[in-house]
């Protein structure tokens, strides 16, 4: 089960801590209570009362976005220090005004150092006074020997020295807006001794509660957190890395191992590419031997609907015919062949054991009803060649 942790720091440097609602306190150091805590409690930092001043400002509304630069300016005569040593914490905004938290800036900073330096996660730093258990139209009062904690609203609240406290009370009372139906008094101090020390406006509307301890705010309960500005908190990440490196190493590793597998199966597919493409081009010198090769599937593509021709005719027609007087002349082979659609014709380029039978080839061409004109030929050792050129009768 989640537990909370009030801490209050002490003057000697030392920390008291209690869960929250138990009266049972232990005191130690920051590493002590570090040993002590778990992972899963939350921490809430105790700022004494006689270390932080509340406020409630006033503002214009065009003042709203700026609020942070602007309410240190408007308490400046209100505080005995430097507003640059100074931390100004917000409030939520209420209408036209906002309640402030101001403590030493040093001070602050010195302690949340110390317990995150223990390992400490501090979850909220809250003024002791808004702990003081409050209702609503009354005003509260939790009497020690060497000091008073009152607490007069949601966000208001101071400690008193007792020797000076009806002088305090009494001016609080003058400058209230409405006088407090109650004043509810924790603990069980002496009434007879008591009563002579407040303002005679509130010695008839006393109402004595039993003690009990500073309790963390209810659920839902807006309160005044100190750790705001330069003292957000940050996400715990070296808590977090301390959890779960183990699984970010093993994480790690896969992805690289994963990456590893990925990179070698691009390049096997590249070296599969590139021999695919090598054997596309190779398949398209095969038919068509010179030019520059920019995308060999489309311009085969283009030359098979080339040799089609319209209708179905042309290419086809020539090379049916052709084809069939080759295979009557034995010793003849076929070297290139090129169409031209423009012109209608074909061109071939053949290779044989003799004149006669290129002679032969022509004249089987002819007989196809074909036109075959000899446009060339030459003796290549024990062979010859000769180039033909083949058309349809006009």
């Amino acid at each position: 089960m989640k537990t909370t942790l009030l801490i209050n720091p002490e003057a000697d440097g030392q920390l008291a801590w209690r869960a929250a609602n138990d009266t049972e306190c232990r005191r130690g150091d920051a590493a002590e209570l570090a040993a002590e805590a778990g992972a899963e409690t939350d921490l809430i930092l105790v700022v004494p009362a006689h270390k932080v001043t509340l406020q409630n400002v006033l503002f214009e509304a065009h003042e709203r976005r700026l609020l942070r630069q602007t309410v240190p300016y408007s308490l400046e005569e209100e505080l005995v220090d430097d507003i640059g040593e100074l931390h100004f914490a917000l409030g939520a905004v209420d209408a036209n005004q906002v309640p402030v938290a101001v403590v030493e800036r040093q001070w602050l900073s010195e302690w949340l150092e110390r317990c995150r330096g223990a390992g400490l996660d501090i979850k909220r730093a809250l003024p002791e006074q808004l702990l003081l258990p409050w209702r609503e139209g009354c005003w509260s009062l939790a009497p020690e020997e060497s000091r008073w904690l009152v607490r007069v609203g949601p966000h208001r609240g101071f400690a008193l020295e007792p020797d000076n406290a009806a002088l305090a009370l009494q001016l609080m009372l003058d400058s209230a807006a409405e006088l407090p139906r109650q004043l509810l008094i924790y603990g069980d101090p002496p009434l007879e001794e008591l009563l002579p020390q407040l303002p005679e406006l509130l010695r008839g509307c006393v109402e004595m509660q039993p003690a009990q301890p500073l309790c963390v705010p209810a659920q839902g309960e807006v309160v005044l957190d100190l750790l705001q500005g330069p003292f957000a908190r940050t996400l715990p990440w070296q808590r977090w890395w301390r959890e779960w490196r183990l699984t970010a190493q093993v994480l790690a590793a896969a992805v690289v191992v994963q990456l590893g597998i990925s990179l070698l199966q691009h390049h096997q597919l590249e070296k599969q590419n590139l021999a695919l493409r090598q054997q596309i081009e190779q398949v398209y010198r095969g038919v068509e031997p010179r030019g520059v090769i920019n995308n060999p599937e489309l311009q085969l593509q283009r030359k098979v609907k080339a040799l089609q021709g319209q209708g179905g005719a042309g290419a086809i027609a020539l090379l049916q015919q052709i084809g069939e007087a080759l295979k009557g002349v034995a010793g003849v082979s076929v070297q290139n062949l090129t169409y031209s659609e423009r012109q209608g014709e074909i061109r071939l380029s053949l290779s044989a054991a003799a004149f006669k039978d290129v002679e032969a080839v022509r004249t089987a061409i002819a007989g196809k009803g074909l036109d075959a004109q000899l446009t060339g030929s030459n003796a290549d050792g024990d062979k010859t060649r000769a180039q033909l050129r083949i058309t349809e009768h006009r």
